[in-house]
């Protein structure tokens, strides 16, 4: 039992920790411009040595310059290299991305969508057949793309036309007379 309450009095204090870190994030985004000016100037003054010029002789004032040269030279290389791996990665994220896209649209009609349905930054849109009944849409694509090229008129002709060819191919099929032979006496003749 006593284990349990040191515990959690141990746990309370990671807590006040925890909520110190967050109240020093506050307190830096608080701050005003003076206050950080200042708080710059002091790093700065940390970070860089000022030089004893004056109790330097010449000889030794050639080496400072030399190490000072050389180090800058080695930044600049440093810097230099960075910039041409930064370019690299980006080419190389601009080819990964392509890759990607290409890959997506293969996706997209592999599975009856828009090319660009999968490429962009938001994932497709659920096509309803109408927006008033609760039906998806089974049609591909290009049916759907071919009602905005012709237009109601164009798809009303081309199933009219299917129906006109179906029950034409019927009425052929039928026999050429039509009324069957007749044994015996037929219905309204009076003899």
């Amino acid at each position: 039992m006593l284990e349990a309450q040191k515990a959690g009095k141990d746990g309370g204090a990671g807590a006040k920790k925890a909520d110190a870190g967050a109240g020093d994030a506050r307190r830096e985004m608080t701050k005003t411009k003076e206050q950080l000016e200042e708080e710059k100037k002091i790093a700065l003054s940390i970070r860089i040595k000022p030089l004893e010029l004056d109790a330097m002789d010449s000889d030794e004032l050639k080496a400072k310059a030399n190490e000072i040269f050389n180090i800058i030279v080695q930044l600049e290389q440093d810097k230099y290299d960075y910039e041409q791996r930064k370019l690299t990665q980006e080419l190389d994220l601009k080819e990964l991305k392509e890759r990607q896209k290409a890959q997506l649209r293969q996706k997209a009609l592999k599975k009856g969508l828009d090319p660009e349905a999968l490429v962009g930054k938001y994932p497709p849109m659920i096509r309803m057949y109408s927006k008033y009944e609760r039906r998806t849409d089974t049609r591909t694509y290009d049916d759907r793309k071919k009602l905005y090229e012709g237009g109601w008129e164009v798809i009303r002709a081309e199933s009219l036309d299917a129906i006109w060819k179906e029950k034409y191919e019927e009425w052929s099929k039928r026999p050429s007379k039509r009324l069957p032979k007749w044994f015996g006496e037929r219905p309204g003749k009076k003899s």
